[in-house]
């Protein structure tokens, strides 16, 4: 019955939210080793519930991490597309956009409710929205730790505190993936174009869409150690 209902959540689970395979297990965890050596905010893998062998017999306990070690247990026992229930610290998405101005507002208002959608709206408590990079960077130093930011709309006369702002924030981590949206009407420049890009139409409606496949994407990228 837990293997049926782990299936299933699999399915639903766009952004495979605290479930991971053997294999993406393994690739985290070497991943991650490598990552944390100078990183600030640190990534591990923890377990949700406690992992059996076939006798029933457990073989790591509850909330415990994984590590290399865990790994290569889980490994004897179990096939590499098996899932199990881990969590990880970096989840979450944060949309950067200023909602101070009336195309700030519809513009950011549209990003919310596009990613508020994924998953049928299972990923609520998961996504953030902040005005500016200045009060992400206040929510980073605390306890905030996504693993990817939307950057929407930003005020013309403040690009420059937000480019520096933004650079803050790549010190504090350098792991953080992200995304930019340009928009025909509302913000037709891009600011940082070493991220990665998604126009918006108003002409073509089907871009939403492929803004949304990009998310999906680009989360749910493995952590290659090659890339670290």
């Amino acid at each position: 019955m837990e293997e049926t209902d782990i299936g299933k959540r699999k399915r639903e689970n766009v952004l495979k939210i605290g479930y991971s395979t053997l294999d993406e297990i393994e690739d985290k965890v070497k991943a991650f080793r490598v990552m944390n050596q100078n990183a600030v905010k640190k990534r591990y893998l923890i377990t949700r519930d406690p992992i059996m062998d076939g006798t029933g017999k457990a073989l790591i306990p509850k909330a415990q991490e994984i590590d290399v070690s865990a790994a290569k247990l889980l490994r004897r026992h179990y096939k590499g597309s098996d899932m199990f229930k881990v969590f990880q610290p970096d989840e979450g998405i944060v949309i950067i956009s200023d909602m101070s101005t009336m195309e700030g507002v519809s513009f950011s208002m549209d990003i919310v409710t596009q990613i508020m959608n994924l998953g049928g709206g299972a990923y609520e408590g998961f996504i953030d929205r902040v005005d500016s990079f200045e009060e992400f960077i206040v929510l980073l130093k605390k306890n905030l730790f996504p693993r990817m930011i939307i950057v929407g709309y930003l005020p013309k006369e403040k690009i420059q505190t937000e480019i520096i702002n933004f650079v803050k924030v790549k010190r504090l981590d350098n792991y953080l993936r992200a995304i930019e949206l340009t928009h025909s009407v509302f913000k037709p420049q891009a600011y940082f174009p070493k991220i990665k890009q998604v126009n918006i139409s108003q002409e073509d409606p089907k871009s939403w869409g492929r803004f949304v496949v990009e998310i999906v994407r680009e989360y749910i990228r493995p952590y290659f150690v090659e890339q670290v």
